[in-house]
């Protein structure tokens, strides 16, 4: 039986290493596809988030000022002498101008005009800020052009941009924390049938609208979620990615017993249609090489190697019996 046992664990050996190889690169393959779609995920989702952030904060700014050119319209045609003074304790143009949205975020109005050939920017309404430093220049008073230069850059950027939205990133200062926050924020110069004055400077100025928002901020607000999004959402990649691969992991088992299944029928196969014969046959030539030349070879029928070789000890005991008459009959 030593070469049943070698058969059979040719065939275990050739049916379940492929297999488990199969399962070992399979597992491998997964994993690192799991984390570099996670990977990705996250970064296609950073960049979707940041693009989906600043459109919302253009149509905010969009908005704002299309609701000031309407109600500073009629303002201004009831009243041509209005001036930015009269703004600042108007509570229906405070009401617009000074909106709240998204995750704490706000909208703002600046009023901008150039005095001694020099812009000069002023805060009408910024909510953040302390009431009194409304109606401030933002450079000279302020000094934001040295706190915040990314700010002012956008600010006077927007200058140069009557009729279109400027926005850009810009570092922005918490006046209650004093932390730094990263924001994305525009601007659009609000088309009145006249400038307005403003007696802080004594010159008329334009009016800016704009808002800004910190990106993960806001989807934040939006998701009601504490964590960082893009981080969220390649979890929940990774998340569905384990599943998947439990489901592999399942159906390599299957593939495994399914395997063992076959293998046990080659083993069977193996055993009682080669071996066995093979041992039977030994046997039987063994009985006729002591003399037992009558004894009956099996498989004779069979239309294999196993027949032949049946056939070859037949001819083989036929061949000895005759043999042993004819040393008989010379003995007599």
């Amino acid at each position: 039986m030593k070469l049943t046992s070698k058969i059979i664990g040719i065939v275990l050996f050739s049916s379940f290493v492929p297999v488990l190889l199969l399962a070992q690169l399979t597992v491998m393959s997964f994993a690192e596809f799991g984390e570099n779609a996670r990977s990705g995920v996250i970064n296609v989702s950073q960049v979707y988030i940041a693009k989906t952030g600043e459109e919302a904060v253009k149509m905010k700014t969009e908005e704002l000022a299309k609701a000031l050119e309407l109600y500073l319209g009629n303002k201004i045609r009831e009243n041509p002498n209005l001036t930015t003074a009269d703004l600042i304790k108007d509570p229906d143009f405070l009401e617009i101008a000074s909106s709240q949205w998204g995750n704490d975020e706000y909208t703002w109005v600046m009023g901008a005009g150039l005095v001694g050939g020099e812009w000069k920017v002023i805060t009408l309404v910024y909510q953040p800020l302390p009431r009194e430093k409304w109606g401030k220049d933002i450079k000279n008073e302020l000094g934001w052009h040295e706190s915040m230069p990314d700010f002012y850059d956008l600010t006077m950027k927007a200058l140069g941009y009557p009729a279109e939205i400027t926005c850009d990133y810009y570092t922005w200062i918490d006046f209650q924390t004093n932390e730094s926050v990263k924001k994305y924020g525009c601007y659009r110069q609000v088309s009145l049938p006249v400038p307005i004055y403003d007696p802080n400077i004594n010159s008329r100025v334009m009016i800016l609208a704009g808002t800004g928002a910190s990106i993960d901020g806001y989807f934040k607000y939006l998701t009601r979620g504490s964590g960082n999004v893009s981080e969220s959402i390649g979890t929940e990649v990774a998340k569905s990615i384990e599943k998947a691969g439990e489901q592999v992991y399942t159906n390599l088992v299957i593939a495994l017993v399914v395997a063992g299944v076959f293998v046990g029928l080659i083993a069977f196969f193996t055993i009682t249609r080669i071996a066995r014969p093979i041992v039977d046959l030994s046997k039987t030539a063994d009985k006729i090489s002591t003399g037992e030349v009558d004894t009956e070879v099996p498989f004779r029928n069979r239309a294999d190697e196993i027949g032949v070789l049946a056939s070859s000890i037949e001819r083989l005991k036929r061949s000895l019996k005759v043999a042993m008459q004819s040393l008989e009959e010379a003995l007599k």
